[in-house]
């Protein structure tokens, strides 16, 4: 496939290492800032000579990249968060036009720790002992805190443990409340990608932690999620590729 990235950041430059030895061309690059971009910004005309396209930009380009991809009619990937809050706008936009893929993470070991993490909630659940916490780090470039795999883990606590009924993200100034997860994110260091969940006890405490060497398993994930999106129409997020790996897997809405 001819592969349009929109974005060549980090995340950008891993998709493109990660699609090469997979047969596929990376003939556009849509980027404000790279000396490699062959377009500055998103629109139909940049996107032209692509199959499918990949964007890991910002937030706030993700409605012109889909606007874009369903003028010219090619499916869209889109790893990028903090735009959840469009989610509608996107999915009008879309319709079954082309197909679209959205996804907080597209690391498959991550996915397999989500059904880790949503397994171990249900056992916690029925054992009232247990307190709940959960931490993340992302490196000092990471833009939105917490991160979308992180709002991702705190549905998958709060869905499976009947008593917890909020998440507080913030300092705490107070005393938590019992029906309360405190999930907190810490941005530094050059290339940071960890989540731990923490099952507490005053007998002991079980933790299930999620490590990222690099940005490979992201870019590789993203890389087999867009060939499983060609060929599609309609809107999807990556719960309905990871169900062909894991058929077995609950519906975690991940």
């Amino acid at each position: 496939m001819k592969i349009a990235l929109i974005g060549y950041g980090g995340m950008g430059q891993a998709l493109k290492s990660a699609a090469l030895p997979r047969g596929h061309t990376v003939p556009v690059i849509i980027d404000r800032a790279s000396g490699e971009a062959t377009a500055a910004s998103i629109n139909a005309e940049a996107l032209a000579g692509a199959d499918i396209a990949i964007d890991f930009s910002s937030a706030e380009e993700v409605l012109d990249s889909a606007r874009a991809a369903v003028e010219v009619g090619i499916p869209l990937v889109v790893g990028t968060t903090g735009w959840y809050d469009k989610m509608d706008e996107v999915k009008s936009v879309v319709g079954n036009k082309i197909g679209f893929l959205w996804s907080s993470n597209f690391s498959v070991g991550v996915h397999m720790y989500f059904r880790i993490v949503a397994e171990a909630a249900r056992l916690v659940n029925n054992v009232d002992e247990y307190d709940v916490w959960g931490h993340e780090i992302h490196h000092v470039g990471k833009a939105d805190s917490p991160s979308g795999t992180a709002k991702t883990l705190e549905k998958i606590l709060l869905d499976a443990i009947a008593r917890k009924k909020t998440v507080v993200e913030d300092k705490l100034d107070r005393k938590r409340a019992d029906s309360e997860i405190h999930f907190s994110s810490v941005r530094g260091g050059v290339v940071n990608f960890g989540h731990t969940i923490g099952f507490d006890s005053a007998a002991d405490r079980v933790t299930i932690t999620h490590e990222a060497r690099n940005r490979d398993g992201y870019a590789l994930g993203a890389v087999k999620a867009t060939e499983w999106l060609a060929g599609k129409t309609g809107f999807y997020n990556m719960d309905e590729y990871i169900r062909d790996i894991f058929p077995d897997s609950k519906n975690n809405n991940v």
